[in-house]
């Protein structure tokens, strides 16, 4: 039972992460083209800019999906009132601060941001309207966190698929009626908005007996939620600090227009990423429950099989990148942006190792260990930041790798991969081992190393046909690693997934389309 829960939870994870990325994978080239560099860059800059009060979803939501986990457990109608109300009023308070915020850094934008004259009166409504869209998300976003403490993932998915689908529609509306920065803005918040209507249905479906209302707000609900929050919103802080700075440091030091290939080739990578980080947070409540249960082995082999399966799972893609990131970013959005390829490379490589960590780190936060995780995160987010920016402004060091100003997002580049590959990748592994007390050795070997190897076993056909044959286009491309994504199945089934393991992957596909019992419907 507990395998088929988290394997359903997975699954729609999956399923949902697939279409965002075949929705960008569409939509990107259509906003680049209908927007030009120039505003595209804008989009892309204003984003990661007001995207960091999303940390506080990030920071809060654990802990809500925690305790509404538990008062339902114990069918506390009274507790989870409690607990909604009090995260609601908390939200509100994060809502204000992040509109003024906006308005504060929409008051300078035209100070803090490289742009051209002609977008300094159209930036401020911009971050004031994506600021409105987050601090109304903040409040509301609390259902699609109480169906996540339901266990109601596929609720929660399906209503995403669905936004995740009339967005792109909104936006190539929006651009084809020759509407342009400022009319997108509008456009993602009454989405946005829909989102969350339907989410607040669809929870009270489930929880008829919860009522929300001021005056159930509890100092103790509200103090719970803001002590686990706190480290989760650290860990949460860095782990972005590492990544949406990167368009900041670009902005600051290159200028708005060069984010945009950089974002092309960092968001191939950011896709295949999802790939384990849409099964690995499952993983927290299934490991306190272990934790718990005293069930330490079952923790140790956890971890172990959820790293060899993350590199199994995300190793063939990232491969795939290196080796065709070029013939994909021509075919995707024109051979202007093919020399960003080796952006992808540098990006790759270390997040074949940082990537399974994940698993490690869903773990530790799992069983209250996760201070020591949220520290190596935050020194591997401030080295990020302080050797991108040098790198950025000592070009000349990578100039024969990459020549003008492709040099400098190299160095950006290279500041987020060397901290991502020691710190978030092998400190992180060392530490999940010393507190699981499992031999750090024989998990490099059989959570890493060996998985790796299986996984390398795409490269033969892949590099024979980029060498010969310089696949462009999609059918050629997917077509031919198609071809080594099969030779690396047959590896992966003789030599990466244990014998011992099948049997229970049968049963669990087996029981994944079985209702599970006493699961309601909205």
């Amino acid at each position: 039972m507990r395998g088929i829960r988290v394997l359903r939870n997975v699954v729609t994870n999956y399923l949902r992460l697939i279409l965002t990325a075949g929705v960008a994978l569409v939509l990107t080239p259509l906003m680049v083209r209908g927007l030009g560099d120039r505003d595209y860059g804008l989009w892309t800059t204003v984003f990661s800019l007001t995207g960091y009060f999303g940390l506080f979803d990030q920071g809060i939501r654990p802990s809500l999906v925690r305790y509404v986990s538990r008062d339902h457990a114990v069918k506390d109608f009274d507790g989870l009132s409690r607990t909604i109300s009090s995260a609601i009023a908390l939200y509100t308070a994060v809502g204000a601060l992040t509109m003024v915020f906006a308005a504060f850094v929409g008051s300078h934008a035209a100070d803090w941001i490289r742009m051209d004259p002609e977008l300094h009166a159209v930036a401020p409504t911009l971050v004031l309207l994506v600021g409105a869209t987050l601090a109304l998300g903040f409040p509301l976003g609390v259902f699609g966190a109480v169906l996540s403490g339901l266990q109601r993932y596929d609720v929660a998915n399906g209503i995403g698929m669905v936004i995740s689908l009339i967005r792109p529609v909104a936006f190539v509306a929006v651009l084809r009626t020759g509407g342009g920065l400022i009319e997108l803005a509008w456009a993602s918040l009454i989405v946005n908005l829909l989102g969350h209507v339907w989410s607040w249905w669809a929870a009270r479906g489930l929880l008829p007996e919860v009522r929300v209302s001021p005056s159930l707000v509890s100092k103790r609900q509200l103090r719970q939620i803001a002590s686990y929050g706190g480290w989760a919103l650290t860990g949460a802080l860095a782990q972005n600090l590492s990544f949406q700075t990167d368009a900041i440091v670009i902005t600051s030091f290159v200028g708005a227009a060069m984010v945009t290939p950089f974002s092309l080739g960092s968001g191939l990578v950011d896709n295949a990423r999802q790939l384990v980080h849409g099964a690995a947070f499952v993983l927290s409540p299934t490991a306190s429950e272990m934790d718990t249960l005293g069930e330490r082995d079952k923790l140790r082999h956890m971890l172990l099989s959820g790293s060899r399966y993350s590199v199994l799972v995300s190793g063939p893609v990232l491969l795939g990148l290196v080796v065709f990131g070029g013939n994909l970013l021509t075919t995707w959005v024109g051979a202007k942006y093919a020399g960003a390829a080796v952006l992808i490379t540098t990006l790759a490589i270390p997040t074949i190792v940082s990537l399974p960590q994940a698993v490690a780190s869903s773990l530790l936060f799992g069983i209250g260990r996760h201070k020591g995780v949220v520290l190596l995160s935050l020194a591997s987010a401030l080295t990020n930041l302080g050797l991108s920016m040098w790198w950025a402004t000592h070009p000349a060091l990578l100039e024969p790798l990459a020549g003008g100003e492709m040099a400098k997002l190299l160095g950006v580049a290279m500041g987020t991969a060397v901290p991502q590959f020691f710190l978030s990748g092998l400190a992180t592994a060392w530490f999940a081992c010393r507190v699981l007390e499992m031999p750090f050795g024989r998990y490099l070997w059989s959570g890493l190393v060996q998985p790796a190897l299986v996984a390398a076993t795409f490269l033969p056909v892949a590099l024979v046909v980029q060498h010969f044959f310089h696949p462009i286009g999609w059918l050629p491309i997917f077509g031919t690693c198609a071809g080594g994504w099969a030779v690396f199945a047959l590896a992966a089934w003789v030599w990466g997934i244990p014998p011992s393991d099948r049997p229970r992957w049968s049963r669990m596909f087996s029981g994944l389309v079985r209702p599970a019992a006493g699961e309601g419907r909205p």
